[in-house]
Formats: C-alpha cells, structure tokens, sequence
C-alpha cells in the first residue's frame, strides 16, 4: 500500500513548534546568530555521485567496482536512517536493503544491464529526499531557518535525481515542485523574510510531488 505523505502545513509546523515552546510571528527573517551545523553527510552529494559510478563501471562491465560505488551511496544512507524517525527511516531502511542486494547481484553479474538499476537508485533518492523533508520541518520547528533551508535544498536536488533516474516524464513533472523547493531552501538559508504561511505552502507542494513520484517508482 501506498504511503501519503502528511501534509506539512503552516499550521500544524507552527503548532508542533509552540509544544516545544517556540512561537512564531507571520512574517519572519531568519537570525544572524550562527546556526546549528549539519553532520557532514546530511547533505551529502555522495549518495547521487556513487549511483553515477556503478552505472559507468557496470557499462565497462566491471561489476565489482559497481558493486562497490552501490555499497558506499548505502554508507550515508545509512547514516540519514539514523538521523531521522518514522516512514522517513522506514523507506530508508528499505532502500538500503534493497540496494544491499542489488550489490550482490551486479557483482555475480546476475544483473542484466544498468537500466536495470535505475529504479532502485530512483527509490533510494526518494528516501533521501523524504527524510532531508523531514530534517527541515524539525529545523524549521526549532527556528533553526538556516539549517531547514539547506534540508529543503537537499530535497530539491534529491527528489530532481529521483525523478531524473525515473525517467524524462518524471524528471519533467518534478521539475516545478524542484524548482519551488529550491527557492523556499535559499530565501530560508539566506536570511531572506518569509512568512509561515509561504513555508507551509512550500512543504506542501514538495510532500505532493514525492507522493506523486513515490506512486510512479513503485515507493511501498
């Protein structure tokens, strides 16, 4: 069965925010003190750059290295897994399982060619994105703007790698949603004034869009 993601609206981010005793005025600009900084592979590319490399090894027929370059994007997987709570892990969890053996078996060379691969890495981008979606929302929650514009930025650039894995159609109807995260992600990392309705909105169309592609790539 499909999950749906919960719709992250103005209010429901404010009213988990004041439970921890944060408040939040309607128009709002980020604070000059230093935010909190991000364990290093957060926002890592990493994940995206190694799912590149196993599939030019494997077209070299090097299937070891290509199990290798899988192997390693499963590392910081598995570290976001830790990070975050809830389906965020769940998908996480059963991304790295399934690329584990999908390892496995691009290294027995069971696999047939590397578009065989693209949906797997497809659904292990989407993991990523849901849990940078996630990460945001608590820093946004926390006031901590800074650090949810650089988790809403993550999601950007992995629901783009989900979608561009899933093919021109995918990549073309996230290509708004991507776009519009992006924006939210710098006018929130930079200081830029923002209102909790625009960011309600925000989380919104980036939540539909992962629903949207999660129902495409097959997201149990």
């Amino acid at each position: 069965m499909k999950r749906t993601l919960k719709p992250l609206t103005a209010a429901v981010l404010i009213a988990s925010a004041q439970l921890s005793g944060v408040a939040f005025a309607q128009t709002t600009k980020a604070p000059a003190a230093p935010a909190t900084q991000a364990a290093p592979a957060a926002g890592s590319e990493e994940p995206q750059q190694h799912f590149g490399r196993a599939v030019e090894a494997f077209a070299k027929k090097d299937y070891k290295v290509s199990a290798s370059e899988i192997r390693k994007a499963t590392g910081y997987m598995r570290l976001e897994a830790g990070r975050v709570t809830g389906n965020a892990r769940q998908e996480l969890n059963s991304s790295v399982a399934e690329l584990d053996k999908l390892a496995d078996s691009v290294e027995k060379g069971a696999v047939k060619d590397e578009k065989s691969m693209d949906m797997d890495f497809a659904r292990a981008n989407h993991a990523l994105a849901l849990a940078h979606r996630a990460e945001a929302a608590e820093s946004w929650a926390r006031k901590d703007y800074n650090k949810a514009g650089s988790d809403l930025k993550a999601a950007a650039r992995d629901l783009k790698s989900a979608a561009g894995w899933a093919g021109a159609k995918a990549k073309a109807g996230a290509s708004g949603a991507v776009a519009d995260t992006e924006a939210l992600g710098d006018k929130l990392a930079t200081g830029a004034t923002w209102t909790s309705d625009e960011v309600g909105r925000g989380f919104d169309v980036l939540g539909h869009a992962l629903d949207k592609l999660g129902h495409k790539i097959g997201v149990k």
